[in-house]
């Protein structure tokens, strides 16, 4: 029994040559299939990020309407505080003064109309 150690060789050659082209393709393997991941990694990241800048357009539209309602009622208070500070300080009756007013407003175009004839 003798063992040819050119067939042999020629046998560990053939079979190294496989080996070195199947750690190629798994190498192209690899590589396809990390193009592949990081393209739908991409698209998520895309529609993550469109879903945050939605959330986020929701967010601020809330924020700024809540900021207009607090400035409202800011003002609101400002003006109700004053009022009260300029009645206790002068004595008139803020009601009294846009009676007043209103009166003025009247006969201001009733004299105008006159001025017409």
């Amino acid at each position: 029994m003798t063992v040819d150690i050119r067939e042999r060789g020629q046998e560990w050659l053939q079979d190294s040559e496989q080996m070195a082209r199947n750690i190629w393709l798994a190498g192209l393997g690899v590589y396809s299939k990390s193009l592949e991941e990081a393209g739908e990694r991409r698209e998520q990241g895309e529609n993550l990020f469109e879903s945050l800048v939605d959330e986020g357009r929701t967010v601020e539209a809330q924020t700024r309407e809540n900021v207009t309602q607090q400035v409202k009622a800011a003002n609101h208070n400002v003006e109700a505080r004053v009022q009260a500070l300029f009645a206790r300080l002068s004595g008139v009756d803020p009601r009294r003064i846009d009676q007043l007013n209103a009166k003025v407003d009247r006969l201001t175009e009733l004299v105008a109309k006159l001025n017409q004839n």
